[in-house]
């Protein structure tokens, strides 16, 4: 960041940590697990990560920044296959290094300002911390995911 703010600091740290949770869940995954689901309905591991990754890069590259990526969210969730695990973690790495260029920019200046999204308007604030929640929400399901589809035993 530009400018140190505290509000905009917390809120990354934040976002880092439920990152860095989803992580550890795709290290300890059995490879021929990433892509299983734990029932029709459900996501496996890999989709969880395609949609993080499509989610962040969607609100903080067109929410923050207002660019005009596409993304495909579905796609997110119907795929049954896709990268092995080195190539989901260069997915969240090359997508968490992309939105560090947009989150620089957030600063006390524009904490509040109003962004236009998805027909929606928006202080920066919320959606930040819109994508805070959201990616922690999803690391709780990969927790989930951990014990369902990879048969890994519960943490101490």
């Amino acid at each position: 960041m530009s400018k140190s703010f505290p509000e905009s600091e917390t809120a990354i740290r934040f976002l880092d940590h439920q990152l860095d949770a989803i992580r550890a869940v795709l290290d300890e995954f059995p490879d021929d697990a990433i892509w299983s689901r734990p029932c029709t309905e459900g996501v496996s591991l890999g989709n969880l990560v395609c949609h993080v990754a499509g989610s962040m890069r969607d609100w903080f590259e067109n929410g923050l920044a207002a660019g005009d990526w596409v993304r495909d969210r579905q796609f997110e969730f119907d795929r049954d296959d896709g990268p092995d695990r080195a190539g989901l973690h260069a997915l969240l790495d090359e997508t968490r290094t992309l939105c560090a260029t947009f989150l620089a920019e957030v600063c006390e200046t524009n904490w509040e300002d109003d962004r236009q999204f998805r027909g929606r308007t928006l202080p920066v604030r919320e959606v930040l911390w819109h994508q805070v929640e959201h990616v922690a929400y999803h690391a709780g399901q990969a927790a989930l995911l951990r014990r369902l589809t990879g048969g890994l035993p519960a943490r101490p």
